[in-house]
């Protein structure tokens, strides 16, 4: 294991990180993940030393680097403005914390030449920094962290600047060279999206507590509670109480609730008789009659759709609620076309419903 946080804590300005356990792998790629104010940036600050915690330690390759200043510690940050050098080129960027540590020039212009291939700015290397466009300035950050080789590579929001068709290209170029060159990296987002494509795994947070940890797929489809489920991604949710026994035959339960009469699959943990189900909208199919054969159904009317290139998603009202759901192009081009007002069904299998209790907030 390469870091370890034991039982960290940090109390300031009414703000409080509740105790913190949490291991990272070597060469994981591992993201903290949550709202704005949840703790996670603490979470960074603390880890590379720009804070210190109020109780705990934290473990770095087996050593106790909780008093160590940030330079002592073998970690490297990007950070979200990326925090270049207006005065210098690219490559002097680059090759700054080498020639802080009074490195032979030989070894410095090999280090950096590698890191600019790796990130593909070779050509830039004797630019100045107003003479790069952002992506260009994201690799020139991300290269000048990576040419100390550093244990652990904090990443700080580092594509929020970006325009969005270049932020997926980073994303990817991020995860590739997480793999290639094997250190760790530890990202702090509040996206969702970008938390699924990069992660290893993921955490959590909300309020200064730690709610999950685990790998995007279990996050998504295994949340420990509506809070977890409703941040990483988009759902539909059906308040209801539960009837009765599960099936001794399908382990199914009974639920009711304002959207109708439901039958759902227990689940494995100890629910309450007052429970929310989580339905993905992908999860959900969109029929344009009602069907027979489909054993979870819900008649509504289509309130708006929105166009997005491979999808179209609907809302359609049902009762008080609007829920969700996508409908793949493909798909949708060989049925009826659906207009605002229209009436619809919606169908889901028991098998894709998330159960959980129920939650005001």
């Amino acid at each position: 294991m390469l870091l370890n946080l034991e039982a960290v804590t940090k109390n300031f300005g009414g703000f409080q990180l509740h105790p913190l356990t949490l291991s990272i792998e070597r060469g994981e790629f591992f993201s903290l993940l949550g709202p704005s104010g949840c703790g996670k940036t603490t979470v960074l600050r603390l880890i590379g030393g720009f804070e210190s915690p109020t109780s705990g330690r934290i473990i770095l390759n087996g050593q106790d680097i909780t008093s160590l200043p940030p330079h002592r510690r073998n970690i490297h940050t990007v950070f979200q403005r990326y925090a270049l050098f207006p005065h210098l080129t690219v490559f002097e960027n680059i090759a700054f914390p080498l020639r802080l540590k009074k490195m032979a020039a030989s070894e410095i212009c090999s280090r950096v030449t590698e890191c600019l291939k790796l990130v593909e700015i070779e050509d830039l290397k004797d630019r100045r920094t107003h003479q790069i466009s952002g992506g260009q300035a994201q690799r020139t950050a991300l290269a000048r962290a990576l040419v100390a080789k550093p244990d652990l590579l904090l990443l700080d929001e580092p594509l929020s600047a970006l325009d969005p068709e270049l932020r997926m290209k980073m994303r990817e170029e991020l995860k590739t060279i997480c793999k290639k060159v094997g250190i760790t990296f530890l990202l702090v987002t509040h996206d969702q999206e970008e938390a699924l494509q990069l992660s290893d795994r993921i955490a959590v947070f909300k309020a200064g507590q730690c709610l999950q940890v685990g790998t995007p797929k279990a996050i998504y489809e295994d949340p420990v509670d509506t809070f977890v489920a409703r941040f990483i991604g988009s759902v539909n949710e059906i308040a209801g109480e539960l009837q009765g026994e599960p099936s001794p035959e399908t382990g199914e339960l009974a639920l009711a609730s304002n959207a109708g009469n439901f039958k759902i699959k227990k689940n494995g943990h100890p629910l309450p008789r007052q429970v929310s189900v989580i339905l993905r909208p992908e999860k959900m199919r969109l029929l344009r009659s009602k069907s027979t054969t489909q054993e979870n159904l819900m008649e509504g009317e289509i309130q708006d759709q929105t166009y997005l290139g491979s999808r179209t998603e609907y809302s359609v009202k049902i009762g008080n609620s609007t829920f969700k759901v996508f409908e793949q192009e493909l798909e949708r081009l060989k049925k009826r076309r659906l207009n605002t007002g229209d009436r619809v069904f919606l169908a889901w299998r028991s098998d894709d419903a998330i159960v959980l209790p129920q939650q005001t907030v």
